[in-house]
Order: structure tokens, then sequence, then C-alpha cells
């Protein structure tokens, strides 16, 4: 286990690598707090997103870290501490959108804990992913970048993906400008394939950014339907409003959704908030 000097350190790396409009509003920051944390149920709790009289601001409990990872080596520790602080600024990002997607999984992975469903996880087994979307305004490659970006910092390794669209048009510039905030290049020269029959055979999973497109690829190829699903609870489809905040907003939004999409492909059993 790394020393809590070099685990501030390494919270410090991680939060000036993500973009400033993740931590508005944060007004209490992120905190590295010595203690070992544990829930009414005995459950060790990692990190915990807080709003209350003091602000809104986000806890990491090291004593939790040494005590779930005494003899963990370096580079595991730290990625252990840098997801635990995206899956509490993702707690963030949706409470500020009124949204309660994490924190109703946060519940229900509880309830599992304790009923014993997730003795021994497994990992998603799935060798590609397929992300689509309506109009190839950037939403599917935006998701495909952050999904690769992701899954090489976790150390997901295997997992083949691409992008596609219903009907390929122009790439937003407001995309490319929100991917930019966190480090990926939206690629103006070349548009994603349309999507067809072959390109959804040759994935294990195609996620379409709207419950809409899921349902309607599935109603194409029935016998494709238990591939087909959407990439989050929450819709993702181009802002009404096309303002680079709208677009900064859902480029945040999706990169917390492919953030929980890599935990379950590696079968995280981690008993935090």
């Amino acid at each position: 286990m790394i020393s809590y000097e070099e685990a501030g350190r390494v919270l410090d790396e991680a939060v000036d690598e993500l973009p400033t409009e993740i931590f508005r509003e944060l007004n209490g920051g992120v905190n590295l707090v010595r203690r070992q944390e544990r829930d009414e149920n005995g459950l060790l709790v990692m990190g915990t997103y807080n709003v209350n009289q003091m602000g809104r601001y986000v806890e990491i409990y090291y004593g939790s870290f040494r005590a779930k990872y005494p003899d963990a080596e370096p580079d595991k520790c730290a990625r252990e501490l840098v997801r635990t602080l995206k899956h509490e600024l993702t707690h963030h990002i949706e409470s500020l959108a009124m949204d309660r997607s994490l924190e109703k999984w946060d519940e229900q992975h509880v309830a599992e804990l304790l009923a014993g469903l997730d003795d021994e996880p497994e990992p998603l087994d799935v060798s590609s992913v397929l992300f689509v979307d309506a109009v190839g305004s950037g939403l599917a490659e935006m998701a495909l970048l952050f999904f690769r970006t992701g899954a090489r910092e976790g150390g997901l390794e295997g997992v083949s993906s691409a992008c596609a669209s219903f009907k390929p048009g122009a790439l937003s510039i407001k995309a490319v400008r929100a991917a930019a905030r966190y480090g990926v290049k939206l690629n103006a020269n070349s548009a994603p394939p349309e999507i067809s029959r072959e390109l959804c055979a040759a994935h294990d999973c195609v996620l379409c950014m709207t419950a809409a497109q899921a349902a309607s690829l599935a109603g194409r190829w029935p016998d494709l339907d238990e591939r087909i699903m959407c990439l989050g609870e929450v819709d993702f489809v181009e802002p009404k409003f096309d303002s680079q905040m709208s677009w900064n907003r859902l480029a945040d939004s999706m990169a917390a959704e492919t953030l929980k999409l890599i935990d379950e492909l590696l079968g995280y059993e981690d008993e935090d908030d």
C-alpha cells in the first residue's frame, strides 16, 4: 500500500488532469481523509460525495484503502484511488443535473452485497463493443474515445471497440471541443460508418445512445436483440440548445457513463459508495 503522502499526490495529479468544469460548485474540493470508514452495515466505504451545510465536497478514505489493499502494488493502489475519485465526481455531476442514476446503482449494489449475490463477481464476458448514434454528430465517437481512454487507464485489455451511426452526418465542432476537454480528439475528417447487420453481428455488445435507437435495431435484427442495449439509463442526444456549455455537460455525463461501463467489464466488487 502506498503512503498517505503518495496517495495525496496521486489524487492531486488526477484532479489536475480532469476538466475544470467537472469541479463547478464543488466548493469543498477533494479531501484525502486518514481514517477508515464503514457504513451502517459494516461495509468499507472508500469515498463519499457530500452535500450539506459545509457545501459540496468529496472525501476519499485512506484508512479504508489500507484495510482493503494492505499488500497491493503501488500501481494497483493508484488505479483504485483514481477510480474512486471519478466515481464520487460522477455523483457530483449527476447531483448538479438532478440525476440519481449512480446513486440508485450504489443502493442496489449494497443490497446485493448484503444478500450475498456478489460474493464472487465476474467481469462481463465481452470482447468487443460498438457505440451507435443517430446522425454522426459526435456522440458515438465521443463515447468510443472515452471508453478507449478509460479502458487503457484501468488496465482493461483485449476489448476492441468501434462506432457507427444510423445516418452518418456532419461532426459537430462543439462536440469536438467538449471531447478535447478530456484530452481526446474527435476526427473531423472521417465519419463513422452506417450501422449494418454485419457490424452488429461482429460485436458482442452494441450500445446505442437512446432507448429508441436500441429498439429500432432490435426490431431490424431480432436475432441480435440480446447484444443491443443503451449506453446509459438516460438517453444521450444532441442538445436542443446547441451551446458549447450544453455539449460540455453532455460530455461530462457520457464520460461518467463510460466509466461505469468499464467498471462492469472489469467486474469490480468494491464496497464503496
